[in-house]
């Protein structure tokens, strides 16, 4: 690894699966086990704008993080199952998917000025 963060990105990992594992959650066989990261870059919203940044998405394993790098005018709707929870730019959270559907919303609620959403980044793991 080149460096410093993917050495620790590769190690959570790592730690991550041994801990399925060992709580049972997860068995692990001949079953090829692999990860991947999503980034969805904050962007700018026109005023009053709503935008949809991740359409419903299913993963067995996910760790989400919301940046909070946005503005606090930018209203996240995030959709987990049937259950909506409300974040804006400027707040930081992690939400851990175990099997369920995601589906994120921005809506500028500022209706004369732009304003940008968050940087979220979803790290899942596939067997």
């Amino acid at each position: 690894m080149s460096s410093k963060r993917e050495f620790k990105s590769g190690l959570a990992g790592g730690v991550i699966i041994g801990a399925l594992a060992t709580l049972g959650l997860m068995k692990i066989s001949k079953t090829v086990i692999s990860s991947g990261k999503q980034i969805i870059p904050s962007q700018p919203l026109k005023a009053g704008e709503k935008a949809t940044l991740l359409p419903p998405v299913t993963h067995k394993f996910a760790v989400i993080l919301f940046h909070g790098d946005g503005d606090h005018q930018v209203k996240l709707t995030i959709l987990v199952d049937n259950k909506s929870y409300i974040l804006y730019g400027d707040e930081q959270a992690i939400e851990l998917l175990t099997g369920e559907s995601i589906a994120i919303t921005a809506e500028n609620t500022d209706t004369t000025s732009p304003r940008n959403t968050s940087t979220i980044e979803i790290a899942y793991i596939t067997w």
